[in-house]
């Protein structure tokens, strides 16, 4: 195999299985409209998008500088970015990288290399991230590649066929396997016709896992329902990638026995739930993640108690300038909050917000637990 252009940071374990993440962010689509290429006539009015590189790069940058799971450590990550220009990355041990830009076989290539490094012990860990334009048709996705349309006899040639790569990829030597896509869902007709079409990158071939013990544990998990857009701000993460960063870092943890986990159990109910909270104030837009088969996969065991996201707000926003808010727990001195969003660990907290120019005060004790808390103050009795 070619060297590998894609991997962006490696870590001797000596042979010892790892986790080997991948991160696949395609924003440029050189046949859709305002590409570089000719106009395919299946672009399904799809445009360019600016997030999904934004989103892949704050993923592996997050796996890279925070990752610290003492069972399974970090020993790869892979990066695929399509941007307009070619696209470089810098945060990993490797130096600067000029990564791969997108097409098909770029990725196809990428995710070949990223389970050959895996195959050293059927207990590695691998997890896929991949932002993008998707399809559904009927039980079949379909996940848009740079070149997608670039066939004019057969578009779907740029595009990977959900169903037949994880079927593939089960058979793979790696025994966990979670799979974050974080696409639109909509179902044209040219998916619901073309279910069978798109790349599938590995065969089915089970005979690779006879004499392994662990069992295939694989969880595949989506951003959104069928049939629904997949949500992101021009230029920065999506709303998936945000809630992703924030359930690794203890949104979706267990506990068990003494120790904390990042897990699966909770994956869909912690991206939904952060999903949601992204979109508070945009009227009835909402974004539930979706799963159709969750494996209880241990993502991240944590050396400390876990992050979880604590949504502190105000029966009226309009007093937030003149308020100090606060949270305490146990003895003193209390953690002054300055944004709608902190973190805090698990536990019963005193959340406190003081008038600055004035002697009022409101107060509520709150349990702060995984997925997430909301907290709200009352404040809409002080004076203006």
């Amino acid at each position: 195999m070619p060297a590998d252009t894609a991997l962006v940071h490696q870590v001797d374990l000596g042979g010892r299985p790892g986790t080997h993440v991948i991160a696949i962010g395609i924003g440029t689509y050189d046949y859709l409209k305002g590409g570089s290429g000719p106009l395919t006539k299946h672009h399904l009015d799809l445009e360019q998008l600016s997030s999904p590189p934004v989103s892949a790069r704050a993923i592996a940058t997050w796996f890279i500088q925070h990752f610290d799971c003492s069972e399974l450590p970090l020993a790869s990550v892979s990066l695929v970015l399509s941007e307009p220009q070619p696209a470089s990355f810098d945060k990993g041990n490797l130096g600067l990288r000029i990564v791969p830009n997108g097409t098909i076989k770029d990725v196809s290539d990428a995710i070949a290399a990223w389970i050959e490094r895996a195959d050293v012990d059927p207990k590695s860990r691998v997890i896929l991230y991949f932002c993008g334009h998707g399809l559904s048709g009927g039980t079949q996705n379909l996940y848009l590649m740079r070149d997608y349309g670039q066939d004019k006899n057969d578009p779907m040639s740029g595009a990977l066929n959900y169903t037949n790569f994880v079927l593939g990829l089960e058979c793979r030597i790696p025994s966990t396997q979670f799979l974050l896509f974080d696409a639109c869902r909509s179902t044209p007709e040219i998916a619901e016709w073309n279910q069978q079409g798109g790349q599938r990158i590995f065969a089915v071939d089970r005979d690779i896992r006879l004499g392994i013990n662990e069992p295939m544990q694989q969880c595949p998990v989506f951003s959104t329902e069928i049939d629904r857009k997949a949500l992101g701000r021009p230029d920065e993460p999506s709303l998936c990638a945000s809630a992703f960063i924030l359930a690794l870092r203890g949104a979706s943890a267990k506990k068990e026995g003494q120790d904390w986990y990042v897990t699966t159990h909770r994956m869909v109910e912690a991206l939904t739930d952060l999903q949601n909270q992204a979109l508070v104030g945009a009227g009835s837009l909402q974004q539930n993640a979706d799963a159709n088969r969750t494996a209880r996969i241990r993502l991240r065991k944590l050396a400390n108690d876990p992050e979880i996201p604590v949504y502190v707000g105000l029966d009226d926003e309009a007093h937030r300038a003149n308020a100090v808010i606060s949270a305490l727990r146990g003895a003193p001195p209390p953690r002054t909050i300055s944004d709608r969003l902190t973190m805090l660990s698990p536990g019963e907290y005193v959340f406190r917000a003081s008038q600055i120019a004035g002697n009022k005060l409101a107060e509520v004790t709150e349990v702060v637990w995984p997925t997430f808390s909301n907290v709200l103050l009352k404040v809409s009795t002080w004076d203006a």
